[in-house]
């Protein structure tokens, strides 16, 4: 699988950054790895239930903006440690600002305004329905081709999409809820879209992969932040230790920790081999949100998760 730029959360959560140029596997891997990447799946599984939790005290969109500004100041401090630069070579910036806008800000501003309404696990799901909107973008932007496994993984995902939007599990009655279903679509819409703009640059990324999250985190928060003035100004920020727990643990633990781990596995295995793995952050959220939020786990919700599980792994097998 190409890897992406992103927050799981929180992006993904979340999204995740793909190596730069030069980096890849260099010996298999070992039971640290698997560790780190249980990590990262149950860290940004977790992320999209606390997420639903800290939208009780703050708008979404000033979330979004808090959660980016904290999580490049981190970044910024680790540079020091990792010294790499902050900056990308001037050729890069635009393009890598243009990918991070559509999968960090993009996604994780409609998935956090989508979340108020939209019960965690069922976000997760939604938003990991990239791969479906990743195919027609990638034959239409980047010259791909379609291919049996991956056509089969995109009906899948379909199907799984189909049966989730159900009048069954949907209350189709509800604006609020078609709308916040509507958004969790468009940021998967988002992410694709900034994904296969990535992997069409010819030549690839010459940034380090640490820049790259780096800049395009820095660039979502400047672009959140008017966005979150203009529809949140008048809404107060209510300062809870909820609120405070959740945003340090995106800025530490979603981005620097579990970024820092993810950097380590591609070093140990291959990229597909990686995202087949955390593929399971979906699952996860939508358990963690049945056991602490009570979302129900219907047979329909089931068989919409198996669908779009299968037809994420169906696509990411035929890559």
């Amino acid at each position: 699988m190409r890897q992406n730029s992103g927050l799981g959360g929180l992006m993904a959560d979340q999204a995740m950054p793909r190596a730069a140029a030069g980096q890849g596997p260099v010996g298999g891997p070992g039971t640290v790895v698997y560790a780190q990447l249980a990590g990262i799946v149950l860290f940004w599984g977790a992320n999209w239930p606390l997420m639903k939790l800290a939208l009780s005290d703050i708008g979404p969109l000033t979330f979004c903006f808090l959660r980016f500004a904290g999580a490049a100041a981190v970044l910024a401090l680790l540079s020091r440690v990792l010294r790499f630069p902050l900056l990308p070579p001037p050729g890069e910036r635009w393009p890598l600002a243009l990918v991070g806008l559509l999968q960090i800000a993009g996604m994780l501003d409609l998935s956090s305004i989508a979340l108020r309404v939209v019960p965690p696990g069922r976000a997760a799901v939604l938003a990991y329905t990239m791969q479906m909107w990743a195919l027609p973008l990638g034959v239409l932007l980047a010259g791909e081709r379609f291919t049996r496994g991956r056509v089969i993984g995109a009906l899948l995902t379909f199907a799984g999409v189909l049966v989730f939007f159900n009048p069954a599990l949907m209350d189709w009655s509800n604006p609020a809820v078609l709308l916040g279903n509507g958004l969790l679509l468009a940021c998967a819409l988002s992410w694709a879209l900034g994904a296969t703009l990535y992997r069409r640059r010819r030549g690839g990324w010459r940034t380090p992969f640490w820049t790259q999250t780096f800049w395009q985190i820095a660039v979502s928060a400047v672009a959140t932040a008017p966005l979150a003035l203009a529809a949140e100004h008048a809404r107060p920020i209510h300062w809870t230790p909820a609120l405070g727990t959740v945003l340090a643990f995106n800025w530490v633990i979603a981005t620097g920790l579990c970024f820092w781990w993810w950097a380590k596995s591609l070093t140990a295995m291959p990229a597909a081999q990686a995202g087949q793995i955390i593929c399971l952050v979906p699952v996860t959220a939508l358990l963690l949100s049945a056991v602490f939020m009570g979302e129900p786990l219907t047979v329909g919700v089931m068989v919409a998760v198996a669908l779009i599980g299968a037809g994420i792994l169906t696509t990411m097998r035929a890559r």
